[in-house]
């Protein structure tokens, strides 16, 4: 009677350790799901908002391509937060608006081009846009800061000694001054031997020949520049 009593007590024991241990373990199951709710919650909040920033991104293209675009080139006369406003070599006047998502800034030198800060563009920068355009205002897309450098040649007609000038006649028979500056670089044709010797602006005669090259400072109408390079042949040399 006394083992049938222990065999009882031994698999009430039994039973209610199985129980204890299966709620325990649910409930480890409970907080494990809890902890994995969390979890997911979380990733799925910044995988939707990735997805948000990439749709805004792609919605924003498609809208870019749908308008009209085409680049315009001018000079910033006026800079006002995250607004400029340019004129064209046609004297038209535009309204740039900077678009927080797309635009990008590049600063050209030679044939390479840097990232800058939409804030580093200056009154008077030279500058060609790409972006779509409604009544006079660009939505920029690609803003590249340049220098409009020009590359002529002509005949010498003027000389001006006293402020170190020169009046050309260009190959487009357009009449425009040269300010030979000390950091002008003079070169000079030596019609005997062909070599091209440095020279300087005493040695320049009215009916010369001068390739040039000069920065355009824009809607200038004076038409008067400041030479980075000449290079003179003189007249004689087409004497034959």
């Amino acid at each position: 009677m006394r083992i049938k009593k222990n065999l009882l007590l031994v698999c009430f024991i039994v039973i209610v350790t199985i129980f204890v241990l299966s709620q325990v373990k649910k409930g480890f199951f409970a907080l494990a799901v809890d902890d994995k709710v969390v979890t997911t919650t979380t990733e799925e909040k910044e995988v939707n908002e990735i997805r948000s920033f990439k749709e805004k991104i792609a919605s924003k293209v498609t809208e870019l391509q749908k308008k009209d675009q085409k680049p315009i080139v001018g000079k910033v006369i006026e800079v006002k937060n995250d607004q400029l406003k340019i004129i064209t070599s046609d004297r038209e006047e535009y309204q740039v608006k900077k678009d927080e998502v797309l635009t990008k800034t590049y600063q050209i030198s030679g044939n390479r081009e840097k990232e800058i800060d939409f804030s580093k563009i200056e009154k008077n920068d030279y500058i060609i846009i790409v972006g779509p355009i409604l009544e006079k205002t660009i939505t920029a897309n690609f803003i590249y800061i340049d220098e409009k450098i020009i590359i002529g040649s002509g005949r010498v007609i003027e000389i001006n000694k006293s402020d170190y000038s020169l009046k050309v006649l260009t190959s487009e028979k357009e009449e425009i001054v040269l300010d030979i500056e000390t950091s002008t670089k003079q070169l000079l044709l030596n019609i005997k031997s062909l070599v091209l010797e440095t020279s300087g602006f005493s040695k320049i005669k009215d009916g010369d020949t001068i390739h040039f090259v000069f920065k355009d400072n824009f809607n200038n109408k004076e038409k008067r520049y400041s030479a980075r390079k000449i290079l003179i042949i003189p007249q004689e040399y087409f004497i034959k």
